[in-house]
């Protein structure tokens, strides 16, 4: 073997070594993509099957509900929610409610948008339209006063902390008083449901509005039409 076919192979060997290994490369690059475009996919599935499921759950736009919505401060109930039927969480300050009060203690639900619609109805919803605020450490309501978690209430002749608290219940049935769990504004009320909502100290008997099972036997829409 002669030094320049000897040099030759070595220099050819040298050159291999530097190359970079463009298919392992290429291969990592194309799982990389195929990944980024499976997620892609999986996302818009799941966006639109998002909106389809929440576009389909009552209350749909065209549908009719109504839930009763009682608010107890320092164990005095306030009056029924005053009459509303524009909304003031638009930004159009004309623009109607579809979930409003006709001051009546119900909350009249026929959505006329899709934030209001579906599972987008909720207690918050409704306080939102009417002007007010609601969540799990503060309210404040149509008595003009801000009650947090830890101020005072009065109850009995005796001052206690108090915090928001919430209940629910159907008219016709025992009423549990059971307080239940998590924000109250969040809470996506049923057709034909009682919601009460509470500042009272921990630990205190959560009573059923009264009058709550009258209103939803005697309901009516606007100019007093009897609901059918």
């Amino acid at each position: 073997m002669t030094k320049t076919t000897t040099k030759y192979k070595r220099a050819k060997m040298r050159s291999k070594a530097r190359s970079p290994r463009r298919g392992g490369t290429n291969r990592s690059w194309n799982i990389v993509i195929g990944a980024v475009v499976v997620i892609g996919v999986a996302l818009v599935w799941l966006s639109a099957s998002t909106n389809k499921s929440a576009a389909e759950v009552s209350p749909k736009i065209g549908e009719h509900w109504h839930a009763y919505l009682g608010v107890n401060v320092c164990g005095t109930w306030l009056p029924n929610a005053p009459t509303f039927e524009e909304n003031a969480a638009a930004s159009n300050a004309t623009a109607r409610a579809g979930i409003h009060s006709h001051g009546d203690g119900l909350m009249h639900t026929h959505p006329y948008t899709p934030q209001e619609a579906g599972k987008n109805a909720t207690t918050g919803r409704f306080l939102a339209e009417g002007g007010w605020s609601l969540s799990s450490t503060s309210m404040e309501l149509w008595d003009g006063t801000t009650h947090a978690n830890g101020d005072e209430c009065t109850v009995d002749g005796k001052k206690e902390p108090s915090v928001v608290q919430w209940a629910t219940g159907f008219p016709g049935k025992p009423w549990s008083g059971k307080a239940m769990s998590g924000d109250p504004a969040k809470y996506k009320f049923r057709d034909g449901e009682i919601v009460a909502v509470y500042f009272l100290p921990k630990g205190s008997k959560l009573p059923k509005p009264p009058g709550a099972d009258d209103a939803l036997a005697n309901i009516t829409d606007e100019i007093g039409r009897a609901h059918v």
